[in-house]
């Protein structure tokens, strides 16, 4: 039921506000996702369910649903939050101009997934994780009204991509927490490379956008500090070797390690493409799908 309702209002949404005569959507499917939040919470679960996989956790279809729809519900609110805060006149990214002039749209859909989210929350998830995850929530809050209400904050302590990526893969893997005992430093250290691949998918995030945020008066990493541009170019190749040296010491994790390693090195020539700053952006999030390979190959095999 909740399955289908969501699908319903992917459907409603999709017909319309990608009509065809929206070129800056139908010309360029790429940014599709993105447009519509649903890269995060898309790579989101197929973490989740290549963690669980790996390390032998049995996470219920519940806790699934919760991730998806959680993570969804998350940078919607953040994404109408940030549609709202600019001013008509100022450049926008595609998703922003597009959040823009779909806000009633947009409410009604926090809303409906606001609503089948906790259903899931507060009936059907484990107390371990329910607990884990009011705490989670609860900084995710904090850092939403921190980002939106003293965005200047981030002038003088540049860690919002930091903040962002770890919070981002503390809940993807939430739902193993309370599981696990006897792998649990494995995980956390496999954990803590996947936080900082999602860190520095923020941090490339930051430095295309860079210019842009400077106009809308935004502060972020790449704003403060210029000349983190190289790092952030180079960071993700001694993640992948990280990844490389993971499977020596645990070969268990080898699937694991493959898919960060992977995502980190297609992170790393995402830099070097010549393509427009909002594809750029999309392609940044979907480089980090490289999970599904092995979703897709369990559901052949």
């Amino acid at each position: 039921m909740i399955a289908e309702a969501a699908s319903l209002s992917i459907d409603y949404i999709m017909s319309r506000i990608i009509e065809p005569g929206s070129t800056a959507v139908s010309r360029r499917p790429v940014i599709w996702l993105n447009i519509l939040c649903l890269d995060a919470p898309i790579v989101a679960s197929s973490w989740q369910w290549l963690f669980a996989r790996v390390f032998g956790v049995a996470v219920p279809l519940a806790e699934r649903e919760g991730l998806f729809l959680t993570a969804w519900l998350i940078y919607l609110i953040d994404r109408l939050a940030d549609s709202i805060s600019l001013s008509p006149d100022v450049p926008k990214a595609v998703r922003q101009a597009f959040c823009s002039q779909h806000k009633n749209i947009w409410v009604g859909l926090i809303a409906i997934i606001a609503l089948l989210d906790a259903e899931i929350v507060f009936w059907r998830i484990g107390h371990e994780t329910f607990v884990f995850g009011i705490f989670l929530g609860a900084i995710a809050a904090a850092y939403l009204a921190m980002n939106h209400a003293f965005s200047k904050v981030w002038q003088a302590i540049p860690i919002k991509e930091l903040i962002v990526g770890f919070l981002f893969a503390a809940g993807t893997l939430l739902a193993l927490a309370p599981h696990g005992a006897t792998t649990r430093s494995t995980i956390a250290i496999t954990a803590v490379l996947f936080a900082c691949l999602c860190a520095l998918n923020c941090m490339a995030i930051a430095v295309w956008e860079r210019d842009l945020d400077r106009t809308q008066g935004k502060h972020s990493i790449a704003t403060r500090w210029p000349s983190v541009k190289s790092w952030v170019q180079f960071l993700p190749l001694l993640l992948a070797f990280a990844c490389a040296m993971l499977t020596f010491f645990d070969p268990r994790v080898w699937s694991v390690a493959l898919c960060l390693g992977s995502s980190s090195v297609l992170l790393f020539e995402l830099h070097f493409f010549s393509i427009r700053r909002d594809e750029r952006t999309a392609l940044a999030d979907l480089v980090l799908l490289t999970p599904l390979a092995f979703v897709l190959g369990a559901k052949l095999l």
